[in-house]
């Protein structure tokens, strides 16, 4: 069945001035369409950054790596647990193959500022190889050195806004901020990591952004050398094979156990947290999914109804077309395009619903959104689909009416 442009043009001007007739019918026609693909475009939305906001928050803690944490607190029989300790670190990186480098972190939360203005915020203790660990980048100066460690250095590494809550935009190389009751000099910060420098995220637990690094043994007090069996909160461990990561936590946990009772420590692989995580949104996906998908049914359905009552309305009409010479054919591609239009423009209209529905989400509920080219690709198929499914069949009603019946009828 071919068509040239001419044909189609009238089919499209008969359509479009058939469906002015009822400006408030087909609007309403059009309504579940645009609310159907609207929730479609949304959900996706939703879904797309939650997945884009799950691989940053893991790829901040390292695919490749791997994480103890000490439990604290008391057992069920009341006896405090034992912390992981610096000498653990080095005494399980020679036991889980294929590590590469290392390091114990001390997290504490203290007093920052500078001035008269301070604020209890995050300070993580760490050694050097800290940096390649969560491949920190650096906005300007270095990050914390082996010499710093030896010296127990007063230095200190910023994060993106922390050095801003400081300072400002000004240069903090070599100025001086108080942490606790000392005074640290800036050697280093941090460029901004992640999509939402402000948040933590759930995975990542440490928000790099709002973080101060010092040497280890200098917020502890102790050297690593001198005491080796000083507590800490985590052994960060990067391996070189990172497919293999849920299996070499396996080993983690069992070199860990070696010293420590099974209750005292919590291990943490970030790729399989990614996995749950995409384990739980497409379970989300598919729920709202579903629901879209109803809600687009019912709009083909209405529009379904609203074409086959036009149908019943316009038999006179059919009929004088027949009569003046229109094919089965011309009637068919009529009535479809009819359909065609609503859903279309249904769809079109749902997408820029939809994607300001989006930005409403990530703006006033703080979730992460990203319309994506192919959520807007697969809403508008949806809607051509839909109105060629449930377009159909009044189209072809509507051909198949005799031309002298259709003539007769009041």
């Amino acid at each position: 069945m071919r068509f040239n442009l001419a044909e189609l043009g009238e089919y499209l001007r008969i359509a479009v001035e058939a469906l002015g007739r009822y400006r408030l019918r087909t609007s309403l026609s059009v309504l579940g369409v645009v609310l159907g693909v609207a929730a479609v475009i949304a959900m996706m939305s939703v879904s797309e950054g939650a997945a884009r906001e799950a691989l940053t928050q893991v790829e901040s803690l390292g695919i490749d790596n791997l994480v103890a944490r000490t439990t604290g607190g008391l057992t069920e029989a009341g006896v405090m647990r034992r912390s992981l300790t610096a000498a653990d670190t080095e005494r399980v990186a020679g036991l889980v193959p294929t590590v590469q480098v290392s390091s114990p972190v001390v997290a504490r939360y203290v007093s920052i500022g500078r001035g008269g203005s301070f604020e209890t915020a995050p300070v993580l203790g760490v050694r050097a190889p800290y940096e390649a660990i969560l491949r920190l980048k650096l906005e300007r100066g270095r990050f914390l050195s082996l010499t710093d460690e030896q010296t127990v250095a007063r230095t200190c590494v910023l994060g993106a806004l922390r050095a801003r809550k400081l300072f400002g935009y000004r240069d903090p190389l070599g100025e001086h901020v108080r942490v606790a009751q000392d005074y640290y000099q800036v050697v280093g910060v941090l460029r901004e990591q992640g999509l939402d420098p402000q948040a933590g995220g759930s995975m990542a637990w440490h928000n790099v952004n709002q973080t101060t690094f010092v040497p280890l043994p200098t917020l502890t007090g102790r050297t690593l050398a001198l005491a080796p069996e000083q507590p800490v909160d985590e052994i960060w461990l990067q391996v070189a094979d990172g497919e293999r990561a849920q299996e070499l936590g396996v080993v983690f946990g069992r070199a860990l156990a070696q010293t420590h009772h099974a209750d005292e420590f919590l291990i943490v692989v970030p790729r399989e947290l990614l996995a749950q995580r995409y384990r739980t949104q497409r379970t989300f996906s598919v729920v709202v999914g579903s629901v879209a998908v109803l809600a687009l049914l019912v709009g083909g359905i209405g529009i379904m109804n609203i074409m086959l009552t036009s149908v019943v309305e316009r038999t006179r009409e059919i009929g004088v077309r027949r009569t003046s010479g229109a094919r089965r054919r011309d009637i068919t591609m009529q009535f479809l395009i009819e359909t065609l239009l609503m859903t279309v423009s249904g769809g079109i209209a749902g997408i820029v619903v939809g994607a300001v529905v989006s930005v409403g989400i990530s703006t006033y509920a703080g979730w992460a959104t990203h319309v994506s080219p192919t959520a807007v690709l697969l809403a508008f198929a949806v809607s051509f689909v839909v109105g060629l499914v449930f377009g159909l069949y009044p189209a072809m009603k509507a051909a198949a009416l005799e031309p002298v019946d259709a003539m007769r009828y009041e």
